[in-house]
């Protein structure tokens, strides 16, 4: 019986082969071994988060960050007038939903009477997990889709969204900008530049202003804007929080970004080559926030800040999850926790200083003050 990852392989080359130029975009090449149903990454019914899969998130370090943004979002219900209602885009596994959840159920029972929380997600496997995680509480909805989620009053969020969804690559190559596709040569996936004609990339290069140094690489990320725009158009009222992994404008054009930023994760290792291990391997890039602040002010949004990831934090209370510990027991329960949240606050720690978290509201009023004084 052939493994997922031969089934993939040989769908791969399908797509090559049946192509007019034998070559597909990264584009395309992200969306069959990330997506493909059954095969893809993402569709295939195994663990990729934790220490069996091949990365980590924030949600997966602990329970404190789950419940730093559930004591955020009681405030933001309790104070700002958001509707008792979340929606976790993206939701994955369901672990950061479950710490969310059981922080409300234990502290706020009113607004957990008339709390929904529906967990999106596109994966069979991951809603499936969801249900096992989450089913002993009524509250808690999964859906594949927003489609039916519409005119949406309350808090509506992502954590690693955006970064795992297709982009296209370019790069400027003797003075030229060529798009990056994938072909195959003698049994091997390989890169294949060809000048850029790709109207919808050039129309975002045009937008956007971005002009390229000789031979640095640009991700071009036209999947993202049009899963944020679906994302934006259910939202009538409330906050919309993104957290990634990403850069501004400004920082893209830093020396360290001159590769680019497409990257696998396998097995905990980062992988420079997005071509090795297809479907065995997570794929990422980072996003650009400002893209979506700008798509944002366009969709009737108000920008509440770009913070980094320990800075949101800290302002949502984190410190509140510390816990006195006298002992001299490194390994305890307590001392683990507390150093899981130091690491999420403390820059050079690990998550903190990777990640970003873009905050944005619609119809709330400017001087509502969005965090709370601890």
């Amino acid at each position: 019986m052939e493994t997922e990852a031969v089934v993939l392989k040989n769908h791969l080359k399908e797509l090559i082969a049946g192509s007019p130029q034998k070559r597909i975009s990264y584009n395309d090449y992200m969306d069959a071994v990330l997506y493909t149903p059954k095969i893809g990454y993402y569709a295939r019914a195994k663990e990729k988060i934790g220490p069996r899969g091949d990365f980590y998130t924030s949600g997966n370090v602990g329970d404190a960050f789950g419940r730093s943004l559930a004591r955020w979002f009681v405030y933001l219900i309790k104070r700002c007038g958001v509707s008792p209602r979340i929606i976790e885009v993206g939701a994955g596994d369901g672990k950061l939903a479950y710490d969310i959840l059981v922080y409300i159920k234990e502290t706020e029972p009113q607004i957990w009477d008339s709390l929904t929380y529906v967990l999106v997600d596109g994966s069979p496997f991951h809603r499936k997990i969801q249900h096992e995680r989450l089913g002993i509480f009524k509250q808690a909805v999964s859906a594949a889709s927003l489609e039916k989620w519409t005119n949406v009053n309350g808090i509506v969020f992502s954590n690693e969204l955006f970064d795992a969804l297709p982009v296209y690559v370019i790069e400027k190559y003797k003075g030229a900008l060529v798009e990056v596709f994938v072909t195959e040569k003698e049994g091997d996936l390989v890169e294949e530049r060809e000048p850029l004609d790709n109207p919808d990339i050039l129309s975002y290069l045009t937008e956007r202003k971005i002009t390229l140094n000789e031979k640095q690489r640009y991700e071009v990320p036209l999947n993202m804007i049009r899963e944020y725009e679906k994302i934006v158009s259910c939202i009538e009222s409330g906050i919309l929080l993104t957290i990634d992994y990403g850069y501004t404008d400004r920082e893209w054009k830093q020396p360290a970004h001159l590769q680019g930023s497409l990257r696998g994760y396998y097995r905990h290792q980062m992988i420079k080559d997005a071509l090795m291990y297809p479907g065995d391997m997570d794929l990422t890039t980072h996003i650009h926030f400002d893209t979506l602040i700008e798509i944002g002010k366009r969709k009737d949004l108000s920008n509440r800040g770009l913070f980094l990831q320990n800075e949101f934090l800290l302002k949502a209370g984190i410190l509140e999850e510390l816990k006195d510990h006298q002992g001299t027991d490194p390994f305890s329960k307590t001392a683990k926790r507390n150093r899981a949240i130091r690491g999420l606050i403390v820059p050079g720690g690990g998550f903190s200083e990777h990640f970003k978290v873009l905050l944005q509201s619609k119809n709330l009023a400017d001087d509502v003050r969005i965090f709370p004084e601890w």
